[in-house]
C-alpha cells in the first residue's frame, strides 16, 4: 500500500469519525449530562416533600429516614436507567428499569397485610361518627380516641390504658357512638366602637362654627 492511498484511507476514516461517530458521542454524552443534572434536581424536589408530608403526618422519625431512603433509591435507579437509554444503552437501561419492578413488588408483597388497615384508616378518617376525642365502644373496648393514623387507631380507655386497634378491625365491625367530643361556642365578635361626625366637621348635638 502506497503512501497516497494510505493517506485516502486515514482521511476517509477520520472524515466518518468527525461527521458521524463524533457527533453521536457528543449527543450521547451531553444528554446522559442533562439527565443526571435534571434527575438530581428532581430527585431532590421530591424527597423533601416526601419528608414533609411525613413530618405534617407525625410520623416516626425513623419510618422518615426509612421513607427518604427508599424515594433516593428508586429515584438513583431512574435516573442511571435514564443515563444509559440516553448512551444508547437500552438492554441495559431496561434491565436497571425493571429492577425498581421486583422491589415495588417485594414491597407491595409485603405491605399486602397492612394494605386493609390503610384503606379502612382512610374510611374512618372520613366518617362523621368517628374521630379523635370520640367516646367510642367498639368490641371489648371503650375509651375515647386519641388518634388516628395510617394503620392504627389508638384508643384511651377510662382505666388509663392506651388500646392501640388496626384500623380494619374497627371499620369491619360495629361501634358505638358514646359521647362526642364538645365543640366549644363561637366567640362573639368585639363591637368597634362608632364615632358619628356630622357634615362639617361637628359631632352631633354641637353647633357649626359660623364663619363671620
Amino acid at each position: 500500500m502506497d503512501t497516497s492511498t494510505l493517506q485516502k484511507l486515514i482521511e476517509a476514516n477520520l472524515s466518518t469519525f468527525l461527521t458521524v461517530t463524533l457527533p453521536g458521542i457528543l449527543r450521547a454524552v451531553f444528554g446522559s449530562l442533562a439527565v443526571l443534572i435534571v434527575g438530581i434536581y428532581a430527585l431532590r424536589i421530591v424527597t423533601r416533600v416526601a419528608i414533609a408530608g411525613a413530618r405534617r403526618s407525625h410520623v416516626k422519625q425513623a419510618q422518615i429516614d426509612l421513607l427518604a431512603a427508599g424515594v433516593t433509591g428508586a429515584g438513583w435507579i431512574l435516573i442511571m436507567a435514564g443515563i444509559l437509554q440516553a448512551l444508547n444503552l437500552n438492554e441495559l437501561a431496561i434491565a436497571v428499569g425493571g429492577s425498581i419492578s421486583l422491589v415495588a413488588l417485594g414491597i407491595a408483597t409485603a405491605a399486602s397485610g397492612n394494605l386493609g388497615d390503610i384503606i379502612a384508616g382512610v374510611f374512618l378518617a372520613s366518617d362523621p361518627d368517628f374521630g379523635s376525642g370520640f367516646v367510642i365502644k367498639t368490641g371489648d373496648i371503650s375509651g375515647t380516641i386519641e388518634r388516628i393514623d395510617l394503620r392504627k387507631t389508638r384508643i384511651r380507655a377510662e382505666d388509663g390504658k392506651l388500646h392501640v386497634v388496626p384500623n380494619k378491625a374497627i371499620e369491619s365491625t360495629v361501634w358505638i357512638v358514646q359521647q362526642r367530643p364538645v365543640v366549644p361556642p363561637p366567640q362573639p365578635r368585639a363591637s368597634r366602637p362608632r364615632l358619628n361626625i356630622g357634615l362639617g366637621g361637628h359631632r352631633p348635638g354641637e353647633e357649626p362654627s359660623k364663619s363671620s
